[in-house]
């Protein structure tokens, strides 16, 4: 096992996994699910654009919610918590954009290659982004028992 395995082992053993940790590390690994599932479909030999257009369209929109949903819930708490803006993680969110709009960009030209080089760069950055923001607040998340978090972040 890497030392992020090691990692993601431990928080799934934590006694205040359940809650607002657990939720936040289902949600990623459908990201990492969905994004995994785009780069199949647009490296396959002949692929049909439309359908990783459709495909991809509600990853896309997901995203930007899940993204703003963080900014105006979960880092703040983050802050609250540790007097620290996770600002690394704002930014990442700008280039996520960034790279979803190239991504649709290359989709809407109908451009296969482009589509895969852009679609390789999305996942690379996305994947990582969500390891950095795992590392950062499913810390923080374990120190609370669910209620409290939850609590945190509705205000």
């Amino acid at each position: 096992m890497n030392d992020s395995a090691h990692e993601r082992a431990a928080w799934e053993r934590h006694p205040n996994i359940t809650g607002p940790a657990s939720t936040l590390l289902a949600i990623h690994d459908q990201f990492r699910a969905a994004s995994r599932r785009i780069a199949v479909l647009i490296n396959r030999e002949l692929p049909d654009i439309g359908w990783v257009r459709r495909a991809y369209q509600p990853l896309a929109i997901t995203l930007h919610h899940h993204h703003h949903a963080e900014e105006e819930m979960l880092f703040p708490m983050m802050l609250e918590r540790t007097g620290t803006a996770p600002e690394q993680l704002v930014r990442d969110h700008q280039v996520l954009t960034d790279a979803i709009a190239a991504v649709e960009g290359a989709l809407s030209e109908a451009d296969v290659i482009r589509a895969r080089g852009t679609i390789t760069s999305f996942d690379e950055i996305l994947v990582e982004h969500l390891a950095r923001e795992e590392a950062l607040v499913i810390p923080v998340l374990l120190e609370m028992t669910a209620g409290e978090a939850w609590a945190l972040l509705h205000g």
